[in-house]
């Protein structure tokens, strides 16, 4: 282990908040071993300061010099002008996230298609799965999965993903993944009451357990190598199998839930199917929920599955089941004002 490798809840030194070390990313620091062909496998890239990771990643596509191949990884330091769905905007301190863009390239020249285009849609919950990964593995914080595109930690959000797809000049279909995880924030720093940060709950967490106030650091550095190793392999092993969630995945090295070993016939067991992995942690499936639609009336009822086509099952309050592929969703719980209240 490197000498400036700080254990993740090391206190900071002057409060100043450390940087992101290339070398750890790109695999050239060999920091945590079992990560390292994942992070070597496509350039990763660390800028000081851009208006939008997914915006400057799409830019470079059109770029012949710049140009990304699969599996490239931009982050940020800060970002002037982060966005969210419906074009809110995502704003943080710098250094105080970690901010990252992946390309997924579904056609490569010299190889069949990988993913076929209605499998896409996916990659949004592919990245939310390696983010939960990434924060249990580094904090060991319990984040669970908001449908479709969020991460919580007892309720509050902690992290949001964006997919946007774009084609690159020759026509060949591609997908900017971004996230953005809130990592070393105040309570006063968080953007709504609704938010939370990695450093916020372990502050919580500590005190509870302890009655002191610690001051928790989370290494940005290891959390975004988990990340980017995390989505790699899921990625890998989601083009084998053809972008089908309801197949087994083949095994993994690196991912925790992948069973080891072999099975009678000497093959590598198996993982869970895409489905399978992401359900138990699904934290909006058997809660009440408010959909929220362009141009149509708010979907109310209880969220009871996941289909196979990524769609939220929902039960409306007339018994009837409904699918949801796209919108924004609420949950909601019993409140002391109203019959109603908004969880996150």
């Amino acid at each position: 282990m490197s000498e400036d490798f700080p254990a993740p809840h090391e206190p900071a030194q002057g409060g100043a908040r450390a940087p992101l070390r290339r070398q750890v990313l790109t695999g050239a620091d060999d920091v945590v071993p079992e990560l390292a062909r994942l992070l070597r496998a496509a350039p990763v890239q660390v800028l000081g300061e851009v208006d939008s990771t997914n915006d400057e990643l799409v830019c470079r596509l059109a770029d012949p010099i710049r140009r990304p191949v699969h599996g490239s990884v931009l982050l940020a330091e800060h970002q002037r002008a982060g966005r969210g769905r419906r074009d809110r905007t995502w704003t943080a301190p710098a250094r105080s996230s970690v901010m990252l863009s992946a390309l997924v390239r579904p056609e490569r020249p010299g190889r069949p298609r990988t993913l076929e285009p209605d499998s896409l849609h996916w990659l949004t919950l592919l990245m939310a799965l390696a983010g939960q990964r990434a924060i249990r593995a580094t904090t060991g914080l319990p984040a669970r999965i908001k449908w479709p595109n969020d991460l919580l930690l007892d309720g509050a959000k902690t992290a949001g993903i964006l997919a946007r797809v774009a084609p690159d000049p020759q026509g060949r279909l591609c997908v900017v993944v971004g996230i953005g995880i809130n990592v070393d924030l105040e309570r006063d720093q968080l953007p709504v009451p609704t938010a939370t940060s990695l450093r916020a709950e372990l502050t919580r967490t500590d005190q509870a357990r302890t009655g002191h106030r610690a001051e928790p650091v989370v290494d940005r550095t290891i959390l975004a190598a988990h990340l980017i190793a995390g989505f790699r392999d899921l990625l890998e092993r989601f083009e084998a199998v053809g972008g089908d969630p309801s197949r087994p995945l083949p095994a993994s090295a690196v991912d925790q839930d992948s069973p080891m070993g072999q099975d009678s016939a000497g093959d590598p067991r198996p993982g869970p199917s895409l489905l399978e992995a992401i359900r138990p942690r699904l934290d909006t499936l058997g809660r009440r929920v408010r959909v929220q639609r362009d141009g149509q009336p708010d979907l109310r009822g209880t969220a009871e599955d996941l289909t196979a086509d990524g769609a939220l099952l929902v039960r409306r309050e007339d018994g009837a089941l409904e699918e949801v592929s796209v919108g924004d969703v609420v949950h909601l719980r019993p409140d002391a004002g109203s019959a109603e209240g908004r969880w996150a």
